[in-house]
């Protein structure tokens, strides 16, 4: 006993001690805010990794989509230059078709025209004796019919010349 009395001395002033319990207690206090912040963290991280995620989606989406419209520009592209062969083509084939030398073969060979051994022309009146007759007819007849009488005149009057 003596070692115990030595070690306590009236010279050293002892520390109170805390009860470990009560500093236990207060942290906790503030521990029980904290779960509120570490959930609202977690939450916070969890909704910018789905925001990330979503936005990855859409670029993908976006890509698809650009890529699926190249691809039909393209077929359309290869279309556009195959119906602009086909039509030079066709248009060649028109032009033979309508040659003149083609045209008189087919009428010669196919058909079974004959070329005419000659042809004749006929000379239309000169305006002068038309007009004289017009007047002379005019005057005999009455301003009612004048202008079907003119024309029927013009169309009997009228020459043809005609090769075939």
């Amino acid at each position: 006993m003596v070692l115990a009395e030595n070690s306590y001395s009236a010279g050293t002033v002892r520390a109170p001690v805390r009860n470990k319990h009560k500093l236990r207690n207060r942290p906790r206090n503030r521990l029980r805010n904290k779960p509120h912040k570490k959930n609202l963290l977690y939450f916070q991280v969890i909704a910018l990794i789905l925001c990330a995620f979503g936005l990855g989606l859409y670029y993908i989406n976006m890509n698809h989509q650009v890529t699926a419209l190249s691809y039909r520009l393209e077929a359309q592209k290869e279309k556009v230059a195959m119906l602009q062969r086909d039509y030079k083509q066709l248009e060649l084939k028109a032009a033979e078709l309508q040659c003149p030398d083609r045209v008189e073969e087919v009428a010669v060979n196919k058909l079974g025209m004959q070329k005419p051994d000659s042809v004749l022309f006929a000379a239309l009146p000169t305006e002068e004796k038309t007009t004289t007759t017009q007047e002379q007819k005019k005057g005999d007849q009455g301003q009612d019919n004048n202008s079907w009488s003119l024309a029927f005149q013009k169309w009997v009057n009228r020459a043809e010349a005609s090769p075939w």
